[in-house]
């Protein structure tokens, strides 16, 4: 038997370790400290040639094994690396809009190394031979639906209307424009969207729209993220556009475009188009301090055939000028300013072989934008702050105080409204990003205010008009009553908290809130949102996202300011001598009892690298919301009870819906030539699809129907590619030699539009027809060549080279002799093109 041992308090026990354990403990820790000492890390930045971090740069290190590790930078710029072991490294940086960065023996040490990465944006007239753009690339991290346009495909895609870029913004899948030009974003109305100039909101606050005129020449890219966009971004339920532009270097540059004037023997000869753009940029202090400046102007004169001489021309002048300024107070501290001036003016606008010059008004408008911005880095993290002050003016008087007529053959007399308005607005807005935190993976933290004041006053002259019939008879007479003056302001305030966690490789989750707050409706709204990306290990090169939001859209003062305009009075002549009338027509706004129109969104797609360096994309977009604004009746009107008068209230009762699948297809070629192919399945729907005004009046309840840019199906191909060396004989292939040929090709369904009787009243249902389906292909030819020193690019080319109808007007009044007449769109035209690029 073995009596236990028991042992007291003080009793004590000694354990004691072997030689050897001891001896392979002290070489473990040994051996963990060498190892973690031999570890090479790497705290790096990407700026660009000013100094500015670089968000989204793709960082690529690999080893002479074969060994890559991938990273990439987050706002401030900043990016952090593991590698394996010391060594010699290759470094490869892209970013979408800049220059590929390599350095193929990069030497790590163990232990933290610092490395400061430049990468430059892309320019027509690059410093030296052999760079190349940075090819698409898949994203891991990036959650938000976003898509990029940069520099060149700005400037090298032969779209309509060059001199304008919101005519380059359809080359986006999900972007239509309407047969007004206006711009239309994942369904939305073209007031739906959050339109910003480098992060400033530049919509006009009256109508919401995007009025805003820039040079070509000066803008970098076009950002556009139409579904899951992050907390950051408010004021627009359909997308966000922000405009980034140019700043200049440590070289003066100096460009041109289109500085020769077009000539026209038509009814005569004279100077028809003139597009001249011009840029110059370069250093204030080499290395410390920049500028750029951008101006561009637009004049035209077009004539139109059976008009009588002296009555048959309109023409119109715009010019735009922008300025930007950098100075590096220090490296950390970065301060911006920019101050942009925009002028419109048309005589005889609208002048057509059915509206005459008597009937036509004159435009003027002009905008100024002034910004500042100060960005401050500090312990890997990025302070911004801003402020900017826009203010507009729209002048848009008639010809004369003669009465207006509209007949089934064209109008006459002089139109019936005449606008004279001001508009202001005032803007701060901060964003902090702070460093990258690890806890369970990485977390990039956000926050941000945004504050806004919003004014505008105008003067509405209106006189009477008459609706002719087709044996010239009257069908309808309208006078108005009422003060001429409208005016509204609004005071928004906005915060967000943003979270953008990685909690381990290939999965990204970002989640954040956003309280927004407006002076006219005077509600909290809350807009969480949420998104993740996954990119799955075993499926290399390919991409998983999805997410959903809640966005609220913007209050637009014109729309408020309506119970504060006239009330027209309608009086009706129907046949067998009865007389209708005067009939009241008035609108009426109660803003306690309105909220914020709120939209849910929800995405999912997926990228995938293909063979052949091509990169495919899929998804699908709905949107869905049920308070959006809409003037109804107060009471039901049907057919001849609008006879007894309509009062419209502005309601909540709008439920819009939107659902798209989407497609495309891109590659780079070389490394400077670009190739895509998309195509969008759509609906876009409301239950309210009548749209009142006084200007325009249409007598019929509210019903369902779809939008008047609804597109069920479009597909558009665009690119750049150099014509073959093989394609002429080798005696003649110095006719092609540094020749690249451009093209678009676009098809979508037609869009829809109303019929009306002659009296006015809808027939049938909203948007009942529609326009016969679009197709268009335009095709141009460049070439560069050195001329006086200096690198030049002249291009010639067809737009609409089919010669397609595309009609943009329609007569809709039932019962005319032109019923269903389309009138033609752009036809069959030949365009030239001549860019100085600069010098070396």
């Amino acid at each position: 038997m073995v009596a236990a041992h028991t042992c007291g308090v003080s009793c004590t026990r000694r354990f004691v370790l072997p030689a050897a354990s001891i001896a392979r403990l002290l070489a473990g820790i040994l051996f963990s400290y060498a190892a973690l000492h031999a570890q090479v890390s790497i705290m790096g930045r990407v700026v660009d040639e000013n100094g500015a971090g670089i968000a989204g740069a793709r960082v690529e290190v690999r080893s002479s094994a074969g060994l890559t590790v991938s990273a990439f930078s987050d706002p401030a710029g900043n990016f952090r690396a593991v590698l394996p072991g010391e060594g010699e490294y290759s470094v490869r940086v892209e970013r979408l809009g800049f220059f590929l960065y390599t350095n193929p023996a990069q030497q790590f040490e163990p232990g933290a190394s610092q490395l400061t990465i430049h990468l430059n944006h892309q320019q027509e007239f690059a410093d030296k031979v052999d760079v190349t753009y940075s090819p698409p690339a898949i994203d891991p991290q990036e959650t938000s639906e976003r898509k990029e346009l940069s520099a060149a495909e700005i400037q090298g895609v032969p779209y309509p209307a060059p001199q304008d870029y919101r005519s380059a913004l359809p080359l986006f899948n999900g972007v239509v424009q309407d047969t007004a030009g206006h711009l239309h974003f994942n369904g939305g109305d073209s007031n739906q969207a959050n339109y910003t100039l480098d992060g400033f909101n530049m919509s006009d606050p009256v109508t919401g729209r995007l009025e805003t005129r820039i040079n070509l020449e000066s803008i970098q890219s076009m950002d556009l993220e139409n579904s899951r966009y992050s907390a950051d971004n408010g004021r627009g339920s359909s997308g966000v556009l922000d405009l980034k532009t140019r700043m200049g270097d440590d070289r003066f540059r100096f460009g041109g475009t289109n500085f020769i004037p077009g000539v026209t023997s038509d009814n005569g000869l004279y100077i028809n188009k003139w597009t001249p753009r011009v840029e110059f940029s370069g250093p204030i202090v080499k290395g410390r301090a920049w500028f750029h400046n951008g101006l561009d102007a637009f004049y035209n004169v077009d004539s139109v055939h059976g008009l009588p001489n002296g009555q048959n021309r309109t023409s119109g002048l715009t010019v735009s000028d922008l300025s930007r300024f950098q100075v590096n107070i220090t490296p950390a501290n970065i301060l911006t300013a920019s101050f942009l001036y925009n002028l419109a003016e048309t005589n005889r606008f609208g002048l057509s072989i059915l509206t005459p010059a008597e009937a036509t008004t004159n435009i003027r408008q002009t905008l100024y934008m002034s910004t500042i911005r100060d960005q401050h880095y500090f312990g890997g993290a990025l302070l911004d702050i801003g402020f900017a002050d826009t203010r507009g003016l729209l002048h848009n008087p008639s010809q004369g105080p003669e009465i207006y007529q509209i007949t089934p053959f064209g109008n006459r007399g002089n139109y019936f409204s005449a606008v004279n308005r001001h508009w202001y607005r005032q803007q701060v807005a901060a964003n902090l990003f702070l460093p990258t935190v690890h806890f369970r993976g990485s977390h990039h933290l956000k926050f941000g205010v945004d504050l806004e004041h919003e004014s505008f006053h105008q003067q509405v002259a209106r006189h009477d008009y008459e609706v002719l019939r087709d044996d010239n008879s009257v069908a309808r007479t309208v006078a108005f009553a009422g003060m001429p003056f409208q005016s509204r302001k609004n005071v928004e305030a906005a915060q967000y908290i943003q979270d953008h966690w990685s909690p381990t490789d290939g999965v990204t989750l970002e989640a954040g809130i956003r309280t927004e707050w407006n002076e006219i409706v005077r509600d909290l709204e809350v807009a969480p949102r949420a998104a993740v990306a996954w990119a799955p290990r075993k499926l290399h090169d390919t991409k998983f996202s999805a997410g959903w939001g809640i966005y609220y859209d913007a209050i637009n003062l014109g729309l408020i300011a309506r119970e504060q305009d006239q009330i027209s009075l309608s009086t009706f002549y129907l046949p067998g001598g009865v007389v209708h009338g005067p009939v009241a027509t008035s609108f009426q706004v109660n803003d306690r009892a309105l909220s914020t129109p709120r939209y849910q969104t929800a995405n999912v797609t997926v990228e995938r690298k293909l063979p052949f360096e091509f990169y495919g994309k899929a998804g699908y977009t709905w949107r869905e919301g049920g308070d959006g604004f809409v003037f109804s009746t107060t009471a039901p009107q049907i057919g001849p009870m609008f006879y007894n008068g309509a009062v419209f209230v502005l309601k909540n009762a709008r439920h819009d819906r939107y659902d798209a699948a989407d497609f495309s297809i891109r590659r780079t070629f070389a490394g400077q030539f670009e190739w895509f192919l998309g195509y969008t399945r759509s609906s876009t729907r409301s239950n309210a699809a009548v749209d009142y005004s006084l200007e325009n009046p249409i007598f019929a309840p509210q019903m369902p129907g779809p939008f008047a840019w609804d597109t069920p199906n479009r597909v558009h191909m665009w690119g750049w590619v150099p014509l073959p060396k093989r394609l002429l004989p080798p005696r003649l292939a110095f006719l092609i030699r540094n020749t690249t040929a451009a093209y678009l090709l676009e098809y979508r369904t037609g869009f829809p539009f109303n019929v009306l009787d002659e009296e006015g009243f809808l027939v049938g249902a909203p948007n009942s027809h529609r326009y016969p389906d679009y197709f268009n292909v335009n095709l141009h030819f460049e070439r560069r060549f050195r001329a006086l020193h200096y690198l030049w690019a002249w291009r010639f080319g067809y737009n609409n080279i089919t010669g397609n109808l595309n009609p943009n007007v329609v007569e809709n009044v039932q019962g005319t002799p032109r019923f269903l007449t389309y009138g033609r769109g752009q036809a069959r035209a030949f365009s030239v093109r001549l860019r100085l690029l600069g010098r070396k």
